[in-house]
């Protein structure tokens, strides 16, 4: 048996590359982020005078590296930065650098970041990149999903409240007594809702006044804060050419957000689809009816009612095999939805408000597009 030995070494002569095997996901990943494209990006951004800030292409590789191991807490990804190697060496740290304070990531989103649209402008440059290694195909499919917000049923007040909110915060946490006279914690109030009508019509959330009670139907799961996130997704390789988080408004929110992600691929990539696939959702004639105004022709999934010109054009292609192919293909959306919602934090947003959360998406979207790239650019080794 061997015994550890006490004594440390007190000179170490070692490389950050030495701690990253050359199998690791991240070694695939890191070519693929243009250092300097990011910082063109953020020129206009930052002052030419003043003590010099750190490198916006490193927070970015920190966000990227930290939704790629599922680390979406940014206090979380601080103290990963100062432990684990692969992740340091991904972002540029040195050895002997210091990893920065969890603020650094929320006041950048929030001065800079956010409004600038930066994350929309990488997620396009890697969706141009594959178009331009000819990756992405001419069909593509669509369909939504409901992620949780940050925000907990007991946020949600009634609209009819004509005060500052913080009197009314207050108020109600004046309120908050239990029997015995006890107050609760301020943070968490006892909030009994039992038997009180509640709806999106009537109540917004104090945390997060963009998010609504969603629900998927019949699925018998209840109602949740939440948004709908769609997507439209080429066939060939799986990539995203659009990730849009709409506020919820019951089915309509998935059609709705699949056209305007149609429109802007049209305008800021100049892509057009030839088909688009979708399920049962989507077969309505509105939706029908824009699909072939704009010269893409509707592979949805078919159903008994309905008896438009569009609704039977749809129909006659059902046995075709284009039809067949695309509604094969259309599954594999929600696959894309799964691996986001289990590996890179898409099951429950860590940001607040429609246009924060978007930003959110588009970082996810840019995580999930980058895999596939990496995956498709990068030789397969054959087993001898």
């Amino acid at each position: 048996m061997g015994r550890a030995n006490p004594q440390r070494t007190l000179f170490y002569h070692r490389s950050l590359e030495n701690f990253v095997p050359a199998e690791h996901p991240l070694r695939a990943i890191r070519p693929l982020i243009d250092d300097a494209a990011v910082r063109r990006a953020c020129r206009d951004l930052y002052s030419p005078i003043g003590r010099p800030s750190i490198p916006p292409e490193q927070l970015f590789l920190a966000l990227v590296g930290g939704y790629l191991l599922g680390v979406t807490s940014e206090r979380k990804l601080v103290m990963e930065l100062q432990c684990n190697m692969a992740l340091r060496w991904f972002v540029g740290l040195n050895l002997d650098q210091a990893a920065w304070d969890a603020s650094t990531f929320s006041q950048n989103r929030r001065r800079r970041f956010d409004q600038a649209g930066l994350l929309e402008k990488l997620f396009d440059e890697t969706v141009k990149r594959a178009m331009a290694a000819g990756l992405v195909s001419r069909h593509v499919s669509a369909d939504g999903t409901l992620v949780r917000a940050n925000a907990s049923d007991k946020s949600f007040v009634p609209l009819e409240v004509a005060l500052d909110p913080e009197e009314y915060k207050r108020r109600l946490r004046a309120q908050d007594e239990t029997d015995d006279g006890d107050r609760q914690d301020p943070g968490n109030r006892a909030v009994n809702f039992r038997g009180e009508k509640r709806s999106n019509t009537t109540h917004r959330s104090a945390t997060d006044p963009d998010c609504r009670f969603v629900a998927k139907g019949s699925s018998g799961t209840g109602a949740y804060p939440g948004y709908t996130v769609n997507a439209v997704m080429e066939n060939r390789h799986r990539f995203l050419l659009g990730l849009g988080v709409e506020i919820f408004q019951g089915p309509t929110s998935e059609k709705r957000g699949c056209l305007a992600l149609l429109d802007r691929a049209k305008r800021r990539l100049g892509f057009t689809p030839t088909t688009l696939g979708a399920d049962k959702g989507f077969f309505h004639e509105d939706f029908l009816t824009a699909m072939l105004a704009r010269d893409i022709e509707p592979h949805i999934a078919v159903e008994d009612r309905g008896s438009a010109a569009a609704h039977a054009r749809v129909r006659m292609r059902v046995r075709g095999a284009g039809y067949q192919l695309s509604q094969r293909c259309r599954k594999l959306i929600e696959e894309l939805f799964g691996e986001g919602k289990d590996w890179h934090g898409l099951r429950r947003f860590r940001r607040r408000g429609h246009r924060r959360v978007q930003q959110e998406a588009l970082l996810i979207g840019w995580v999930l597009n980058l895999k596939r790239l990496a995956r498709a650019l990068t030789p397969q080794v054959q087993p001898v």
